[in-house]
């Protein structure tokens, strides 16, 4: 019994690693003096994790943008936020980050192949919410309130996974 508790354990485990390992999304820094690359599998496993989908030139990723941020300071301890730039441009990206004073990270994207791991990006803005191991728990596409952010996170946190709705 103790062997198939074991062996059961460690496929558990396998699963659960494989899971968080799915999301491999390349990451580049959007400064020009930085030329540091990461990866959405690396802010797996311990906290939930908020990726967020946006172009420097578009008002409603904008108007997100600022609702994310005031949120910001109060989860940062609790669900890794990441902005991800679907645009390459470093101008647009620092005006962006500059213009809106953001204070949570922000990345460009690698390459838009790799957005078949989040199930495809089709409009701006786009959020995704993972779960600490990797899995979407809630894809939502357009802009939301900052009451909506508030009662996602809680929600996410108290482990109630529901679907986007405004």
């Amino acid at each position: 019994m103790k062997r198939f508790i074991v062996v059961f354990a460690f496929v558990l485990g396998t699963f659960f690693v494989a899971q968080a390992k799915d999301i491999n999304i390349q990451l580049d820094s959007p400064y020009f003096d930085n030329s540091t690359t990461t990866n959405v599998s690396h802010y797996l496993g311990k906290k939930p994790v908020l990726l967020v989908f946006f172009y420097p030139d578009c008002p409603p990723c904008e108007h997100e943008a600022k609702n994310i941020n005031k949120l910001y300071n109060e989860y940062r301890y609790k669900i890794n936020i990441i902005g991800i730039s679907l645009s390459r441009d470093r101008y647009d990206i620092g005006d962006f980050i500059k213009d809106l004073k953001i204070k949570y990270p922000i990345w460009r994207i690698h390459s838009k192949d790799q957005l078949k791991y989040v199930g495809g990006i089709l409009a701006t803005p786009t959020v995704v919410i993972l779960d600490k191991n990797g899995n979407i728990v809630a894809k939502c596409v357009g802009k939301r309130s900052y009451k909506f952010f508030k009662r996602r996170f809680n929600n996410l946190l108290k482990g109630e996974d529901k679907p986007c709705s405004k």
